[in-house]
């Protein structure tokens, strides 16, 4: 396998604005702050971790949504900060996503056909609206959706069926990398096996590779090749899928395995899964390592320096003084 995506020292602060007329900057949201990963062809790369820990952040920026601070994405070994023109074109068409709600990111005034359809006018890969029309079917088709579904409106469809839409959108320009930003937590469980599955198959028919970027370590564990945990705008463990989810080093890791609902509930077994404490504001991070603050194994190195990010064993790196 050879690497589609790599990123290094990734850094993404949002500036905080105080005043109406005369306004400045009184400080930053340290969304990303400083964190490296690669992706290899066909393969997927999961990104999990709590609510606010920068995953969503991450993927808008890998897809050229939104600038980083600092730091290099490198795609097919181009940096991505020195696409233009030609270049920035094809990357548009190489480079998807697919958002967490199908409701909220398919325009409700325009028809599957014509959502599904207008990459193709946008990029000019089609002559004609019939080539458009044949190709958007047969796209429609490979997700699970029918002829009859060409001329409907968002509103008249599933949660699951949007959603597959979407994917079809993201798609039709025949993309090599996807981000896929939560793609089932806004559907019935139900519905989620059968995107997840629709995925992994697209995945092998069409070679692509993702990033899935999830909080559900359930859904990281049956889509994902390698696992990168992130926390407060830092990767604190990356590790291959069998070893992460055997041999989890990082305190946080542990935590949230833990958290893994369980057919069997008692009163000690939900206590066990709390982690302790609230999340720090990304606006003013603790000092030393960012989880120390609601790890029961903290020591005092914990609290003044920062750990880097460790090879502790084969492809297994781990942030922690512990370790």
């Amino acid at each position: 396998m050879n690497t589609i995506l790599r990123v290094d020292n990734l850094v993404k602060y949002f500036p905080i604005d105080k005043g109406i007329i005369f306004s400045r900057i009184v400080g930053y949201v340290r969304a990303v702050d400083g964190i490296s990963f690669s992706i290899e062809r066909g393969e997927t790369l999961g990104l999990v971790g709590e609510s606010g820990s920068g995953k969503s952040t991450t993927g808008l920026l890998v897809i050229g949504l939104i600038n980083p601070t600092r730091g290099n994405i490198i795609f097919k070994g181009k940096k991505l900060s020195d696409l233009t023109g030609e270049e920035l074109k094809l990357f548009r068409q190489k480079a998807q996503i697919v958002f967490q709600d199908p409701f909220s990111s398919l325009n409700p005034r325009m028809i599957v056909k014509d959502i599904v359809g207008r990459p193709l006018k946008v990029h000019k890969l089609v002559k004609s609206d019939k080539e458009m029309e044949e190709k958007v079917l047969k796209l429609l088709e490979e997700v699970g959706l029918k002829e009859e579904h060409l001329s409907r409106y968002p509103h008249e469809f599933s949660g699951g069926q949007r959603q597959r839409i979407a994917i079809a959108r993201a798609l039709i320009c025949n993309p090599e990398f996807i981000v896929l930003d939560e793609p089932t937590s806004a559907l019935d469980v139900s519905v989620q096996a059968q995107i997840l599955n629709l995925l992994k198959k697209l995945q092998i028919d069409r070679k692509l590779s993702y990033l899935f970027i999830s909080h559900d370590l359930s859904v990281i564990r049956h889509m994902s090749h390698k696992v990168a945990v992130m926390y407060l705008g830092k990767i604190v463990e990356y590790a291959p899928k069998k070893v992460l989810f055997e041999k989890p080093l990082h305190p946080y890791t542990q935590a949230l395995l833990r958290s893994i609902p369980k057919p069997a509930i008692t009163k000690e077994s939900i206590e066990e899964k709390i982690i302790k404490g609230d999340v720090p504001s990304p606006i003013n991070p603790p000092p030393g390592c960012r989880f120390h603050t609601r790890c029961p194994f903290a020591k005092e190195i914990c609290t003044k320096e920062e750990p880097d990010l460790k090879k502790v064993d084969e492809n297994h790196l781990v942030a922690c003084h512990l370790v």
